[in-house]
């Protein structure tokens, strides 16, 4: 444990880890399931179905990942060594993920994909889990703690609209005919894979952890189960997983939407609402340190849900300009929900150890981790089994752009309105219920520090900490 705080630099590489957090599961949510389908020659139903029975695998790998790094005693701390680790194989098992195997049999195509999918998800679990716990270790000061999960998000955010627009862009020329698929294949591999391994692999050698080690309890079931105990951190899985899987919905579907409901640009359509988004950030990063993040999360999302509407319903032949406005206005309500899930991760934290006497960031870590991996899964399973059951006719050679039913089209626009209008409605509704303030927060820290040092509670404090309990926990 290093005691001497955090140096901008630290900061800096810190937070680019969080290039892949955010790229990373926005290109498969934008493009695995075209590329299943579109390239690889597998239905809908099936690929939705393939990647949804993996999630088996990461419903266990992700809290398990945060067990072991809780448990984890060494040089380079609990956190740093997997990070490192995880770097390294990260561009072999892209490789691996996104190889145009050209196999003709659809049962080993489907055994092949499954295989790789686990593989990949198996990386990305030892870096992420690890990561987004260290997150909350890196320093020991609230105000430098929002710093740096603000920078993080800066660079995640960054990483989220650049393989949101460069996947759809090549997607899009290899559709034309303008780029082989090869050359799709080394973009994705060895340049996105280079930027995102680079700083995972300088985060396990020039990063710090400052949180004290501490006693954990040995493996069993009960770790895992122990923070979803904690009433505030159930509100925040249901907050991140809300958001996370109408992103995910969003930004699945939206190469369909585009190629057979309404003739638009994708990438403009996915430009638009993440532009917006980024546009909102320097408002939103005022308003963090004073403004209850939870508020922050709701307080546009009424817009969002009206807007959902408009998407969902837009006639074939209406003006694409007007088409961009709504989503422009959708992602401006959906920028404070976009922005706070893991900007409330370490104020939860917080929670879970009020009420444990006991910090399992790790566990914690994992089940957010595992529900950003299943929300992709679960949009695409979704997505997939709407397509097939709506008459989804799947391009081949021979018919390389086949005209969709009514029935096809009209499932896609269902998807937009689940994901941005009925799953945001329930997310709003749940928000406004989780009174988290800046000033709570700060007090919860302070009093969890006391307890660390065994400095006893006065009874004003004791009594701060029951109603906390009672109201959080």
């Amino acid at each position: 444990m290093h005691t001497k705080e955090i140096t901008v630099k630290e900061r800096f590489i810190f937070a680019l880890g969080d290039l892949y957090g955010g790229g990373g599961q926005t290109i498969i949510g934008v493009l695995y399931l075209v590329f299943i389908t579109n390239v690889i020659g597998i239905g809908p139903g099936i690929a939705g179905t393939m990647i949804m029975i993996s999630k088996g695998w990461d419903a266990i790998n992700d809290p398990l990942m945060g067990m072991i790094t809780d448990r984890t005693h060494s040089k380079m701390g609990r956190r740093r060594p997997f990070i490192f680790i995880g770097g390294i194989l990260l561009i072999p098992a892209l490789a691996l993920l996104w190889l145009p195997h050209g196999i003709d049999n659809t049962a080993l195509k489907v055994v092949y994909m499954l295989v790789t999918y686990l593989f990949y998800y198996t990386i990305n679990t030892i870096i992420a889990v690890p990561y987004s716990a260290m997150s909350t270790e890196i320093t020991n000061d609230f105000s430098e703690r929002n710093k740096v999960n603000l920078t993080r998000l800066i660079f995640s955010m960054t990483a989220t609209a650049i393989c949101t627009l460069v996947p759809t862009m090549l997607f899009e020329s290899y559709t034309a005919g303008n780029l082989s698929i090869l050359s799709v294949y080394f973009i994705l591999v060895f340049i996105f894979g280079g930027v995102f391994s680079l700083p995972l692999i300088l985060i396990g050698l020039f990063t710090k952890e400052r949180t004290p080690y501490e006693a954990v309890e040995k493996f069993k079931l009960e770790s895992f189960l122990k923070p979803l105990s904690v009433k505030g951190f159930r509100k925040l899985i249901v907050l991140y997983i809300c958001q996370a899987l109408a992103l995910d919905m969003a930004s699945a579907v939206v190469i369909y939407y585009g190629l057979y409901v309404v003739n638009i640009s994708s990438t403009i359509f996915l430009g638009t609402f993440l532009g917006m988004q980024l546009l909102m950030f320097p408002l939103l990063y005022k308003l963090v340190s004073s403004v209850s993040k939870t508020k922050i999360y709701y307080f546009g999302l009424p817009l969002t849900i009206l807007m959902s509407l408009g998407i969902a319903f837009f006639p074939t032949g209406g003006a694409p300009i007007l088409l961009y406005v709504l989503v422009g206005l959708a992602a401006l309500g959906f920028s404070g929900a976009q922005l706070m899930s893991w900007i409330l991760f370490p104020d939860v934290v917080d929670l879970v150890e009020l009420k444990l006497k006991e910090r399992n960031t790790g566990v914690c870590s994992g089940v957010m981790t595992f529900i950003r991996t299943a929300s992709a899964a679960i949009a695409i399973f979704i997505i997939g089994w709407v397509l097939e059951l709506t008459g989804f006719i799947t391009p081949t050679e021979l018919l390389p752009e086949p005209i969709q039913p009514d029935s096809a089209i009209l499932g896609i626009r269902f998807i937009f309105l689940l994901g941005l209008g009925i799953l945001m409605l329930f997310a709003f509704l749940v928000s406004r219920t989780f009174k988290l303030t800046p000033d709570i927060s700060k007090d919860i820290k302070s009093l969890n520090e006391k307890l660390a040092t065994n400095i006893p509670w006065t009874p004003e404090e004791q009594q701060r900490a029951e109603s906390y309990q009672k109201e959080f926990c």
